[in-house]
């Protein structure tokens, strides 16, 4: 249908205005066209395929998102957030609390002696907490996104900075998984009795298959497994300071609680070269899992403040801890023993079955976190 419309002009001419039926041309707004339905009232006998597309499009708009595979959680059906605590603190505690603690804690005690050990442990972690507060202001101050370590560092040096200084700390990443599966292995393989090298490396294997199957498995299964390995690992700790007051093993050199124990292991006896310096190089890769819980931040509810209060959380725990070890074994066991014997620990321990549980799993949970 066809409107005109006339218009004269100054010099007395007669101007027609058509408004042209562009429906006949296919050419029509469709909004007019849906308008003009329910207008003439017949807009429950039509059928209007692009109001059903859209209706169609909002109803499967999350089964038709584009998201990249690996973006996806397999076995869960939506993406699951985390807080301070299942999120952040976890991740830290059991990559922090390593198998570091467990079999050179003794030999750092025997070497330093008491006093330059807990020096020791004083500036391993000052030196992680101008790390960890550094990361902390930069999540106060800006919107923290998925990427961790790599979001921090591209978003204050840069993309080009970041990008280097990100790829050497995947490939150092990558490294430690590779030096704790290879420990898990091979405690796994003297714990049966296969002292062959081959057996050592399937069980490393088998560790990595497992581990990547719980990652692409997705992040939620990753955090109930951290949970069972935390557990494991608070028993025996807590197995060990048990142990120390109910029994003693003279011929092993766990003498029980004296005095004279602790005085004579309070100052430094280096042995084969060993100085303050090289028994500190020891100790301190314990501590370099502490931002495990910034990698965390594409999953955290709230990472300004879940990551800062998880990480300081953790790396006070894991404080206490390094502290409880190093006095209860040099209060308890002979300055020899501490020297050569590297599972001293179990020998303290109540139930030696389960710190050696807590010594694999310290382990394994350090190559699930790397």
């Amino acid at each position: 249908m066809e409107s005109n419309e006339e218009n004269r002009l100054p010099n007395g001419d007669i101007q027609v205005h058509r408004d042209v039926d562009w429906a006949r041309f296919g050419l029509r707004d469709p909004e007019m066209q849906r308008n003009a339905k329910r207008n003439n009232g017949d807009s429950n006998n039509a059928f209007d395929p692009e109001m059903y597309q859209a209706g169609a499009n909002e109803l499967f708009a999350q089964e038709y998102s584009s998201d990249p595979w690996w973006k996806s959680n397999f076995f869960i059906s939506q993406p699951v957030l985390f807080g301070t605590w299942d999120g952040v603190f976890t991740s830290c505690l059991i990559n922090i609390f390593g198998v570091i603690v467990f079999l050179r804690s003794g030999w750092i005690v025997g070497q330093a002696g008491v006093l330059n050990a807990v020096l020791i442990i004083f500036c391993t972690v000052c030196i992680a907490l101008v790390t960890v507060l550094s990361a902390v202001g930069i999540c106060e101050r800006c919107r923290v996104e998925s990427g961790g370590v790599y979001f921090l560092l591209s978003h204050v040096l840069g993309s080009r900075f970041g990008g280097s200084i990100g790829l050497l700390y995947c490939f150092g990443q990558a490294v430690g998984c590779a030096l704790n599966v290879l420990g898990f292995g091979e405690s796994m393989a003297g714990l049966v009795d296969l002292e062959s090298t081959w057996a050592q490396r399937g069980f490393a294997c088998a560790a990595v298959v497992l581990l990547s199957v719980i990652n692409v498995a997705g992040v939620k299964w990753v955090v109930k497994l951290q949970f069972i390995l935390l557990l494991i690992l608070l028993f025996a700790g807590v197995d060990f300071m048990v142990g120390s007051f109910t029994h003693t093993n003279i011929d092993s050199g766990f003498e029980g609680w004296l005095s004279g124990n602790l005085r004579n292991n309070t100052f430094p006896n280096y042995q084969d070269g060993y100085n303050w310096f090289t028994v500190f190089g020891v100790f301190f890769p314990t501590v370099t899992g502490v931002l495990a819980g910034i990698n965390m931040s594409g999953d955290l509810r709230h990472p300004s403040s879940d990551i800062p209060n998880g990480t300081l959380a953790a790396l006070g725990t894991g404080t206490i801890l390094y502290l409880c070890f190093s006095l209860t074994l040099a209060a308890t066991c002979a300055r020899n023993a501490l020297l050569t014997n590297f599972t001293i620990a179990s020998t303290v321990s109540a139930i030696s079955v389960l710190l050696l549980a807590g010594l694999y799993v310290s382990s394994f949970s350090s190559c699930l976190g790397a």
